[in-house]
């Protein structure tokens, strides 16, 4: 045998393995185990609570009465009186008015936009601002407005007769001494 094969074919040391090994880290190991198991005990002589559920009974009686009373204070509330013949009347040309700014699709948006706001509410105000007036389908009021049913003193709609077919605005004021604004011009139909 030449000097490399002894060398390849020399005994050498093995490493420890299986048995050997497991018996060297165990007593680590079982050290670390109990100390993270003492920092879980309970260091108090108090009983440990026991939790129990409790059901309610199948005959528990309702908490709110079958027939509740409407709430006591000291206030009432008077129910809004309807429209006047004079609120009506400029409920109608306020109505006509908002249509006739709101019928301008020929007009640029700066424009019509400048127009339509004095008819509107904050509201109708916010509801078409992005409205670009090229997609409006109306271009005239053809008749005078009328009133639909359950109008108040500061809220109603008028119907209005256009080119593209009826038109309802819903009208509103926060009193009955204020000017009638648009919150709503859509079809009648839609």
């Amino acid at each position: 045998m030449d000097e490399y094969s002894q060398e390849f074919f020399a005994p050498r040391e093995r490493p420890r393995l299986g048995l050997n090994r497991m018996r060297a880290a165990a007593p680590p190991v079982l050290l670390m185990l109990a100390f993270t198991l003492t920092g879980c005990a309970s260091s108090s002589n108090e009983p440990i609570p026991v939790y129990t559920s409790t059901r309610p009974s199948m005959a528990a009686t309702p908490t709110t009465p079958v027939n509740p009373s409407p709430p006591f204070d000291d206030e009432t509330v008077e129910p809004v009186p309807e429209a006047t013949e004079n609120s009506q009347s400029a409920a109608i040309v306020a109505a006509e008015r908002a249509v006739t700014a709101f019928a301008r699709p020929d007009l640029r948006y700066d424009a019509w936009i400048a127009g339509l706001y004095p008819q509107l509410t904050q509201a109708g105000a916010t509801a078409y601002e992005d409205t670009d007036p090229a997609n409006v389908p109306v271009r005239q009021v053809t008749g005078p407005g009328t009133i639909l049913p359950a109008s108040t003193e500061v809220a109603l709609i008028v119907q209005v007769p256009t080119d593209a077919g009826p038109y309802n605005i819903s009208m509103s004021r926060p009193g009955p001494d204020a000017p009638w604004l648009a919150d709503r011009i859509r079809p009648a139909d839609g």
